[in-house]
């Protein structure tokens, strides 16, 4: 298990007034659909089906179901690593995914060894690379390390959910924020911080995961009028919440099964 990340102080300033909105729409949108308890059910589900099949104890070799089922997990995987993926034994992928989570070095390079070691070819397909070691690390132990997908932060676009909750963001070109575990640990810290202050004192992890997907999706929404981005990229409609779900890999069918075969990994 990695030692909890030491968060870097943050060059920006995120606003309060941005996440309290942000945070009672979600709420209010999660009261409609089951409540929050819901939706971090099944985040705890999807922690499980990780810790199941990335015990404490590095494994000799991962079975091919189990790489699969993870692969299957992350949404831009799925989607995007198709390709890549056939060219890639089971053994290889096995041998990349042990690396990244019991490797030694430093997250960053892990994350970046194991990028390499996935045949892609494109941008889309390298960021899908990125965005399954990220949700791989960050689920396996969400309370050790801050989830790095680049919908949360991506410094070659200068875009994603964080920049959402910086106040005059519209007028900035570059946000001083790199995407590494000890900066996104410090922008963690700050939602932490804001959650406790408005009355969560559990799974704060999660909620902080919840709060982020929920403003990217809203500031996917807002771009993408006719352009058709929700269905085209994303497979969803107007519903702020199916984008959430999507975002993080838990949807209720999909989770089901993963849960169930995680039980014949013990």
């Amino acid at each position: 298990m990695d030692k909890h990340i030491r968060p870097a102080p943050l060059k920006i300033r995120l606003e309060p007034r941005i996440a309290a909105s942000k945070l009672e729409q979600l709420l209010e949108d999660m009261k409609e659909r089951g409540g929050v308890e819901t939706y971090l059910e099944a985040l705890r589900s999807k922690h499980q089906v990780f810790t199941a099949a990335l015990p404490d104890k590095r494994p000799a070799a991962l079975r091919a179901d189990v790489s699969g089922v993870l692969l299957e997990c992350v949404f831009p995987a799925r989607r995007k690593l198709a390709g890549p993926m056939q060219n890639l034994s089971p053994e290889a992928f096995s041998e990349a995914i042990l690396g990244l989570v019991y490797g030694r070095g430093d997250l960053l390079s892990r994350m970046r060894a194991f990028c390499e070691r996935i045949p892609t070819q494109t941008r889309k397909e390298s960021g899908a690379a990125w965005d399954l070691a990220a949700e791989l690390l960050h689920f396996r132990y969400p309370d050790a390390v801050p989830l790095m997908t680049r919908w949360v932060w991506d410094t070659q676009t200068m875009s994603g959910a964080v920049r959402e909750f910086v106040a005059g963001n519209e007028g900035m070109n570059i946000l001083p924020l790199e995407a590494t575990p000890e900066h996104l640990e410090g922008v963690r810290g700050w939602f932490v911080e804001h959650l406790t202050a408005s009355g969560f004192y559990r799974d704060l992890p999660f909620v902080t995961d919840l709060i982020l997907a929920r403003a990217y999706s809203d500031y996917v929404r807002s771009i993408s009028g006719g352009l058709g981005i929700l269905q085209g990229d994303f497979g969803a409609k107007q519903d702020p919440m199916e984008l959430v779900v999507k975002l993080l890999g838990i949807d209720a069918r999909r989770g089901e099964r993963h849960a169930a075969a995680s039980q014949t990994w013990h």
